[in-house]
């Protein structure tokens, strides 16, 4: 059975059981800032699976285009890891649940597929210790037909789902096909869970069965929904025999015509294949990115785009396939897969543009740097090394357009390593002087800037509310040095800078030129756009597109609706009389300054982050509208004390709960924050603070790394997470003791030598003097050494010298006694620390002093007897 048929297939027996069939979603999803892209079947429908929207019928089907980098390093290296995929899908809101689905798989594996039922085995959820073994699925799965030895229950990690920390979680039952002894291990009791490739799971059955609150408390869904999903690719190569999904239909036109092209046979060379396979996966993910309207770029979407392409032309280059390649290979994708996906036809000739653009880009610059790469790798081989240099790297990042994931797979296919710390620190010092230029606008761009903004050529209308692109045009320009322009557009998508909102960045192209846009500047109610040139020239009454960059929008309008959030909580927690001071609000943090007379308790800022996240999980909506000052003043919407409003006012709307005149960019509901992290809280003057967090992916990165610290201590103190602080407690109380221990054994140690020393001591009018080098461990020895021989030696002065490390320790130790006849130990060791070439000093009973002359310790020690002898005498 071919992929179609497969395909196919599932449609039919789905529709035939009740469900209605729902198209692919775009790759790019739509509502949804959590994800860059589509990378299951169940993203379109979840705010039918939240409870959000209703879900247009009980039971759905797709057949659902997918892409995932997790597993990018590893394709081509394998038979079956793709970044692009299809995932075979069936779906129940509240309707069949455990026995319905897994009747469902079965049927369609055995009597669809005709799948041998002696070779499909199953994994169920086998319990912890807050959910018992899934004993449902169990007895679903016998009832089936499946038998009992091959139904194997395996931990949380690998039967077990969850949507996040909290929300909608279940276990889950895997389907797996038996390819065989020859395809995996010698193990005789190998089964699903081993690493090896013997069995390949090809369908996944999600049950939402219980809501994880923040305590991780697991309590049942009143609907319990269930999430399923076959990859294609893997069913097929299932289904042809294959034991590689690069063998099945799917992929046999475009390796066959990579082979044909580079010379090459499949199957025989190692390097060959692997990039024949990387070839063949990312010239579908290429394809299906650039369709759905992915553009090569430096971030976010355009970012995994770019990486992709590269990596893909770098695999072209290792077979010696000359350019243009790439836009005929993606041509072959689209004839191959056009029927299913007609969206690949109407974008094809897009795809043919972005394809060629980027090889021509990254053409330019591959050999160079391939030189300059193979060349560091003969040269640290060499030298018996093992680390390419983290600079190497960086410049072929900065100045050759590689990707930093694709130098270090080349490098570590070639059994080396990089070094990943000094280029993280060499993109962070590139980082810091791009946001040093930028703060020093030259004064000709200033110039510039408000002579634009002073022009009464063109008003700039801004509707970045409502659009993220228009097509508009250039109405005033000016040119500056190093490819930089100042312009305005008559109608601009793209916010400027003000309230404390940090500007949008995008992109505006012409038929004759494109350009970046670095910042856009507030000037008097108009705004002035500072643009890099990326190609080619603009100018003023071009016709042009303006594109904002909406990762980076939609980032900084999780930032500034949380600022709101947090404005709230404040006063909720701490009183009314709590006012906003400021703030800054960018893509990666936010920071709020509000009136308060102290520093906030670790209990508060823990209230006042769980009354922000409540509110963003409550998915209030966030609404937006223009009114007079007079009726938002009436309506208790809170305004800047040092902010000068006109007559009409923006008043941004959460829920019934706040209202803030503003004038920026926000979410439209409060659950597309994600989340809030305060990271820290601070003073920045008298009675005003500052809070510093952070929202969405990066709260959600920041938990993680946190996560893995956690992990990292526990994998260090061989014990759970959960265990970690008893664990800890208990090396706390262990080392105490060990103290204790030591502490004892020194004072043995101290005491055997302070006997040794009594019977050095000389007598000076009734005094025991006792001046003399010592060899003990540190400086705490030498300190209770001085001890021990006072009290012994009572009435008595004690002068001790300890040389170690190239550094001398003089410490002076007197009775009273001594201290009453004239004789301090601070006074002795000022006179005798320069010999050693120190000073010192301290209390007349207790001194401490040093230097670094080791060869001088002799002499300070008799200048003590000396000047003792004097003072006593």
């Amino acid at each position: 059975m071919k992929s179609n048929e497969i395909r196919s297939g599932f449609r039919e027996f789905f529709l035939e059981n009740a469900h209605e069939s729902r198209p692919s979603s775009s790759l790019v999803p739509a509502k949804d800032p959590t994800v860059l892209l589509t990378t299951a079947g169940m993203q379109q429908f979840k705010p039918y699976f939240l409870g959000i929207q209703p879900p247009p019928h009980p039971r759905l089907t797709t057949c659902q285009k997918c892409f995932r980098t997790t597993d990018i390093d590893r394709v081509g290296k394998t038979a079956r890891h793709l970044t692009f995929f299809e995932m075979l899908g069936n779906f129940s809101f509240g309707d069949y649940f455990k026995e319905g689905a897994v009747d469902l798989a079965w049927r369609f594996s055995t009597q669809v597929l005709k799948l041998d039922t002696s070779r499909i085995w199953v994994s169920i959820f086998q319990g912890d210790d807050k959910v018992g073994a899934d004993e449902e699925a169990r007895a679903a799965w016998k009832a089936a037909g499946m038998a009992e030895e091959r139904i194997v229950p395996l931990p949380a990690e690998d039967n077990f789902w969850s949507a996040g920390p909290t929300g909608p979680c279940g276990p889950c039952t895997e389907l797996y096909y038996d390819l065989g002894r020859e395809a995996g291990c010698d193990d005789p009791g190998c089964k699903p869970g081993c690493d090896c490739d013997r069995f390949v799971e090809y369908w996944n059955l999600v049950f939402m069965q219980f809501n994880r609150d923040e305590a991780g408390a697991l309590t049942p869904l009143p609907k319990q929904n269930v999430d399923t999903g076959m990859g294609l690719e893997r069913i097929t190569a299932i289904m042809e025999g294959k034991l590689a999904v690069f063998e099945t239909d799917m992929f046999q036109p475009v390796v066959d015509y990579i082979c044909e092209t580079a010379g090459v046979r499949y199957g025989v060379d190692r390097k060959t294949d692997r990039a024949i396979r990387v070839l063949a996966d990312h010239s579908r993910a290429m394809t299906f990115l650039i369709g759905d309207g992915v553009f090569a770029g430096n971030e976010g979407r355009g970012y995994v785009l770019r990486r992709v392409m590269r990596r893909a032309i770098q695999s072209a280059s290792t077979l010696e396939i000359g350019a243009p390649f790439l836009s005929t290979l993606c041509d072959r994708v689209v004839e191959a897969m056009k029927d299913t996906y007609p969206e690949l036809e109407q974008h094809r000739r897009m795809i043919d543009e972005v394809a060629t653009q980027e090889e021509h880009r990254f053409g330019m610059t591959l050999e160079q740097g391939n030189a300059i790469l193979m060349s560091s790798i003969e040269d640290t081989r060499g030298r018996g090394g093992r680390m390419i240099e983290g600079e190497v790297a960086f410049r072929l990042h900065d100045t050759y357009g590689f990707p930093f994931d694709l130098t270090r797979e080349i490098i570590q296919d070639e059994g080396l390593d990089v070094d990943d710390e000094e280029f993280d620190r060499l993109m962070d010092e590139q980082r810091e002087r791009a946001r040093t230029s930028m703060k020093e606008v030259g004064s000709l761009e200033r110039e510039a800037l408000a002579d634009l903004g002073r022009s009464a050529k063109v008003h700039t209308e801004f509707v970045g509310y409502e659009k993220n692109e228009l097509h508009t045009s250039i109405g005033d320009l000016k040119e500056l040095e190093g490819g930089r322009v100042v312009l305005k557009l008559r109608e601009s998508p793209f916010y400027a800078e003000s309230g404390g909102q940090i500007s949008d960045t995008g992109w505006i192209h012409t038929d004759d030129g494109k350009a970046n846009v670095v910042e856009v500047f507030s000037l008097d109610g108009d705004q002035v756009i500072l643009a890099e040139l990326e190609e080619g020239r603009l100018e003023a009454g071009a016709r042009a597109k303006a594109m904002i960059n909406r990762v980076r929008r939609h980032a900084t309008a999780c930032n500034h609706s949380a600022t709101h959030l947090l404005h709230n909580a404040l006063r909720s927690l701490l009183g009314e009389q709590v006012r906003q001071g400021g703030s800054s609000v960018g893509p990666d943090k936010l920071r709020f300054d509000f009136t308060h007379t102290r520093a906030l308790t670790e209990e508060e800022l823990r209230r006042i982050e769980d009354i922000v996240n409540r509110k963003i999980i409550e998915n209030h909506p966030v609404k937006a509208f223009t009114t007079t000052m007079d009726y938002a003043r009436d309506m208790g919407a809170i305004a800047l004390f040092d902010e000068k409003y006109g007559e009409f006012v923006r008043v941004i709307e959460m829920g019934d709960f706040s209202r803030e005149l503003c004038g920026g960019t926000h979410v439209t509901s409060t659950s597309q924050i994600g989340c809030l992290k305060i990271v820290s809280e601070s003073s920045v003057g008298a009675n005003l603070r500052r809070i510093e967090a952070i929202t969405s992916k990066a709260a959600i990165e920041y938990l993680r790394g946190r996560d893995r610290q956690v992990d990292e201590l526990a994998a260090g103190l061989k014990t759970e997470p959960e265990r970690l602080g008893s664990a800890i407690t208990s090396m706390e109380e262990e080392l105490k003791e060990l103290r204790i221990l030591a502490k004892a054994a020194t004072s043995g140690k101290m005491a055997d030598i302070g006997k040794k020393m009594l019977a050095k001591a000389v007598d000076i009018s009734g005094m025991r003097v006792l001046a003399e080098q010592v060899d003990v461990s540190s400086v705490d020895e030498l300190m209770e050494l001085s001890d021990l021989l006072r009290e012994e030696l009572n009435p008595a002065a004690v002068v001790l010298a300890l040389a170690a490390d190239g550094r001398v320790t003089l410490v002076a130790n007197f009775s009273d006694a001594v201290v009453g006849k004239g004789a301090k130990a601070g006074d002795l060791i000022k006179d005798i620390a320069p010999i050693v070439g120190g000073k010192g000093g301290g209390r007349p009973t207790m001194a401490r002093g040093g230097g670094n002359d080791a060869g001088k310790v002799g002499e300070a020690i008799q200048a003590a007897t000396d000047w003792l002898t004097q003072k006593l005498s």
